[in-house]
């Protein structure tokens, strides 16, 4: 069931993903960040009235909040940085990697054990996967592309273990998603003003907002009832998914470096997943 939900919400952020490199070429990405987060939360606000058992005020909450949005924020502005220079698969990339950190970063935060072929086996992972997108992103060096692209990942997988840290504190989903992104929207509202902004702008940017909602609703879902590992092997395929819509849209076949990118990330995620 949970594993089902994971796809729908895979599916979900990979159109929210390529729809954000239609926004990049019409809006400053950095305006667009702050709205995106406060309109997702709007869209998703309506549930809160159902779900009222908040418990926001307890300081060991408030922190995982805090810190949750601090990452999510990062994260946006570095996806959204590659998406801006590149194309949305390029920045997929770092979703499809996010199980492979998760492994790495979920024994220092959930208490979970690792084996010492197994991050040898994530690392090797990391760099084959990254190597092909060394020249993808146009005017960056190699190494920045790779701190980029391995930055964003480091920052998806915090996400979803932080996800999972709330949902054992017996933190909601609405909480869990509203005030992360109340707290991250109102952060680059401030940092940087959406002036300028007109109706084809904010309706490209709602358009936007209804998939990533539904994947994030469909994804916190899933993190919280099934197992992180599997859940978010699961949403590494959203590379494959924008691929395949960037296809079908420019009518042309997907970059060969993105696309050997995006195959190793998954294969090696999936055989990762399977011995785990």
């Amino acid at each position: 069931m949970f594993e089902l939900i994971a796809i729908i919400a895979a599916l979900a952020f990979a159109l929210g993903t390529f729809l954000t490199k239609g926004i990049t070429t019409q809006i400053s990405f950095q305006k667009s960040i702050g709205p995106l987060f406060l309109f997702n939360a709007l869209f998703v606000s309506p549930i809160a009235l159902f779900q009222r058992n908040w418990i926001l005020t307890e300081p060991k909450i408030l922190m995982l909040h805090i810190t949750g949005a601090i990452v999510s924020g990062l994260s946006a502005y570095l996806i959204f940085s590659i998406i801006a220079r590149s194309t949305a698969s390029v920045s997929a990339i770092s979703s499809t990697l996010s199980p492979a950190v998760v492994l790495i970063l979920a024994p220092l935060v959930l208490g979970t054990t690792i084996e010492k072929l197994q991050i040898i086996f994530v690392l090797v992972l990391i760099g084959s996967t990254l190597y092909p997108l060394r020249s993808s992103i146009p005017g960056l060096r190699s190494v920045r592309t790779f701190t980029l692209t391995l930055s964003a990942s480091f920052g998806t997988a915090f996400v979803a273990i932080n996800i999972v840290m709330l949902g054992a504190e017996g933190v909601n989903f609405s909480e869990t998603f509203i005030v992360r992104q109340v707290i991250a929207g109102i952060f680059f509202v401030a940092v940087f003003p959406p002036t300028g902004l007109n109706r084809s702008d904010l309706f490209a940017l709602l358009k936007r907002t209804s998939f990533v909602s539904l994947g994030w609703i469909t994804y916190i879902f899933a993190l919280q009832g099934g197992e992180i590992i599997v859940i978010v092997a699961i949403i590494s395929t959203i590379s494959f998914w924008v691929l395949l819509f960037e296809a079908i849209s420019q009518r042309r076949f997907p970059e060969r470096s993105t696309l050997i990118a995006a195959i190793i990330g998954v294969l090696g995620v999936s055989f990762l997943t399977y011995f785990t």
